[in-house]
């Protein structure tokens, strides 16, 4: 499961990110999108184009791509 494919007000632990691009794997990590990681679901935009995701009492959006590429189990 991704956390694009989490539902509004989910809660879910990060368990991977399948991504090859360092820049864009940099920038998950200054996020605090680590392994590990506690994390819920916000909300989602018009037509899924973006996720809001709360990560340690910050509130992140992320590209619907981006969402997708980030592998979560729900809890």
């Amino acid at each position: 499961m991704t956390l694009y494919d989490c539902s509004v007000g989910q809660k879910c632990k990060i368990v991977s990110s399948s991504t090859q691009d360092e820049a864009l794997r940099d920038r998950f990590m200054s996020f605090g999108i680590v392994k590990g990681k506690m994390c819920q679901v916000m909300s989602h935009s018009i037509k899924r184009m973006a996720v809001a995701v709360l990560i340690d009492g910050t509130q992140v959006a992320l590209r619907d791509s981006e969402a997708k590429m980030i592998v979560v189990e729900p809890l």
